[in-house]
């Protein structure tokens, strides 16, 4: 179109004028420059998009409240609902809720950090920036897969294949170990500076050392993925991990800081979806679950008085917190309503939730790798005989409790959690290797509050902790706990033969049928 607008404009001018730019001008004339190519492609803004896409800000995009929100937190019993399109209180079938990572992550995540992959390779300028692109692909795969078990891996994002084979969990998992490893070793603090494209270490100082030691958290957290099913790989990987340099610093935590002045494209997905424009707070949708606040108040955790507040009046007392208990409704009929539940506060708004100020700033963090749930999955390797530095399991609990309770503070200041408190706390709940692998998971668990993507995942793991299926009338899923999210129904048509291949490999798609690390 642009060629051949400036050729009728150059009808007017005399024909050797003409034919003389024209010979001269060619190659410029008929190039298109608003086509984004390869040699005038930024991979810093691929990087950036792929970040955000990956905490769920693509605009007009669902996936953190069907997946992460509506059916995950839910699961997990961290929160509860009684209004019937909450679909994961009572485990109900939705295929578009439950398919939507799967169609955002190939539609948007995949995209960027491949694109960002394929101008960075082999590019010495962007040696450190292609490394950072790497384990960024495997911060999106690694939920994927975790997500779904079989999905196209190694010929997706591709571009030139519509119907890309499913790849085997075990598989994908063996590659993105493999990828973490020589990316970890590939960056160089020598080599080009990671500048403040990268929305999770915002150009700081230290970020080409804190991407390697994000490598090597998720390369603890994969390995222990494992620990059931390839529990020699498992070690190996946990070790190498450890031993490597993950992270173990509040410091050093992965997160994402997010930005209001950029609308819905880059403000805090889950703050808007719990209390900005959609404030399902507000509207009466969800509230914090009796399971987590139950749990918080026999422990006494201190992180529970910057937690909670009763939904009417804001009561922050922690001794007046009460959790909406799964798998009620609002019928006003039958067992099932929740003024018939037997501790019925007598209003639901009587039911605590979130303290929107601290957790659900819309400008506030999405946490994605910390401290904390590396050293807490330090403490279980160690607890399983495993070489790891830095002292005993107990040693490794007790700093991620630490690091946990100390995090607060990175939402905000405010809510920071003194060393005496945290002191009394494991002086009052001090590990118990008898009971070790409760108290790691549980806390880990605690720890993932509003990322449930990961604490469904290591609940599905090790089935700590202890949660009581809700039996409900009519779609129920059995009274069973989904131990995996559901394809499109999409590619039963459009991919039909590598969708038929993978449910043939790993079973139905169905919310029972478990993915490869996830044995009884």
């Amino acid at each position: 179109m642009k060629s051949l607008s400036r050729y009728i404009m150059l009808m007017a001018v005399p024909a050797a004028s003409f034919l003389s730019s024209c010979t001269k001008n060619f190659e410029s004339m008929n190039k298109d420059t608003n086509r984004v190519l390869p040699e005038n492609n930024n991979p810093t803004y691929n990087l950036t998009r792929a970040e955000l896409e990956y905490t769920g800000n693509h605009d007009f995009s669902f996936e953190t409240w069907r997946v992460n929100i509506i059916y995950l937190s839910l699961m997990t019993q961290q929160m509860a609902s009684t209004t019937g399109w909450y679909s994961g209180d009572k485990y109900g079938r939705n295929d578009g809720f439950a398919s939507s990572y799967f169609t955002l992550a190939y539609g948007n995540q995949i995209k960027y950090v491949n694109d960002m992959l394929k101008t960075t390779k082999d590019k010495p300028n962007y040696a450190n920036l292609y490394q950072v692109g790497r384990i960024a692909r495997v911060l999106i795969y690694h939920r994927l897969t975790d997500l779904y078990g079989y999905v196209p891996y190694f010929q997706a994002g591709t571009g030139d294949n519509d119907t890309p084979a499913y790849d085997s969990q075990q598989a994908i998992y063996a590659d993105m170990l493999k990828e973490l490893d020589e990316a970890a070793k590939a960056l160089n603090d020598s080599k080009d500076k990671i500048d403040k494209s990268d929305l999770i270490y915002r150009g700081g100082d230290n970020a080409v050392a804190q991407w390697k030691k994000l490598a090597y958290s998720l390369m603890i957290r994969l390995g222990m993925r494992m620990s059931k099913v390839a529990p020699g790989d498992a070690r190996t990987w946990v070790e190498k991990g450890a031993a490597g340099g993950p992270i173990l610093s509040n410091d050093d935590n992965a997160y994402i800081i997010h930005d209001v002045s950029g609308g819905r494209i880059t403000l805090n997905r889950n703050s808007n979806i719990l209390a900005g424009e959609w404030d399902a707070i507000g509207k009466g949708n969800i509230y914090l679950g009796k399971t987590f606040i139950d749990y918080l108040k026999s422990h006494k955790d201190p992180r529970l008085k910057y937690l909670a507040q009763v939904t009417a009046g804001g009561s922050k007392d922690t001794s007046v917190q009460i959790g909406m208990p799964n798998g009620y409704d609002e019928s006003n009929a039958g067992a099932t309503d929740i003024k018939k539940e037997p501790n019925y506060p007598g209003d639901i708004l009587k039911y605590s939730n979130i303290q929107k100020n601290i957790w659900l700033k819309l400008d506030g963090p999405t946490f994605l790798v910390t401290a904390a749930q590396t050293e807490l999955l330090l403490a279980e390797a160690k607890q399983l005989g495993w070489n790891i530095p830095g002292g005993d399991a107990a040693s490794h609990y007790n700093n991620g409790v630490t690091a946990a309770f100390k995090q607060l503070a990175q939402y905000d200041k405010s809510a920071a959690i003194t060393d005496g408190e945290v002191t009394a706390y494991l002086a009052a709940f001090p590990y118990n290797p008898a009971k070790g692998l409760e108290q790691i998971n549980t806390q880990y668990w605690a720890n993932c509050f509003l990322d449930w993507y990961e604490a469904w995942s290591n609940w599905r793991r090790t089935d700590f902790p202890k949660l009581k299926p809700i039996v409900y009338p009519g779609d129920n899923n059995g009274g069973v706990i989904p131990r995996r999210m559901l394809y499109p129904a999409a590619e039963a048509s459009s991919n039909a033969a590598s969708y038929s291949d993978a449910i043939g490999k790993q079973g139905p798609n169905t919310f029972n049928t478990r993915v490869w690390w996830d044995k009884q």
